[in-house]
């Protein structure tokens, strides 16, 4: 019995010394420059070029992946720097209104093929789904992407908000809280 109890307590302390092989799970801020910053970006203000063309930009303030998961958060502005006008848009009754923020954020995730494998994150998307992504990337221009930088799905995006939209994000989309902030 006693050299059960040894055993077991000698396995337990040579296991606590070991580092397990965990998928990411520290948020890395993403720089200019970073691999894959580019594709990563250009995915998560797809929404913002759609409605606005080169009129409103986005001045990234944080721009962050966890594992599968990448969140951005930045501020609208217009193509000269200051308040975007909104005038001529679908968003011009809110901002007159004054319900209008410059708050741009968005949630991304990819595939998961480039990341750790131990990685076990919950996909959104079903098999349908991916494939039809999949055909909508095909006709896309991917000449400026790195062949090794992943395709980023875009999830949840919120132009403009006059509240802390991403506050349910994480249940919403059973994305990790730690990416968020909170």
């Amino acid at each position: 019995m006693r050299k059960a109890v040894f055993a077991a307590v000698a396995a337990l302390m040579l296991g606590a010394t070991m580092q397990p092989a965990f998928a990411q799970s520290n948020v890395a801020p993403q720089h200019p420059g970073d691999p894959g910053y580019d594709t990563l970006l250009e995915a998560a203000t797809a929404p913002v070029r759609a409605q606005f063309g080169d009129a409103v930009r986005v001045d990234v303030e944080r721009l962050d992946r966890l594992g599968r998961w990448a969140f951005l958060q930045g501020t609208l502005r217009g193509a000269d720097g200051a308040r975007p006008d909104y005038a001529g848009t679908p968003y011009a009754e809110r901002a007159a209104q004054g319900g209008m923020s410059d708050v741009y954020v968005a949630l991304l995730q990819t595939s998961g093929d480039d990341v750790d494998a131990a990685d076990t994150s919950p996909s959104l998307e079903d098999d349908a789904d991916e494939k039809a992504a999949a055909a909508d990337n095909e006709d896309q221009d991917t000449t400026t992407a790195d062949a090794s930088d992943p395709e980023w799905t875009l999830v949840d995006h919120s132009i403009g908000p006059s509240d802390v939209s991403w506050l349910t994000w994480p249940q919403t989309h059973a994305a990790p809280r730690q990416l968020f902030g909170f």
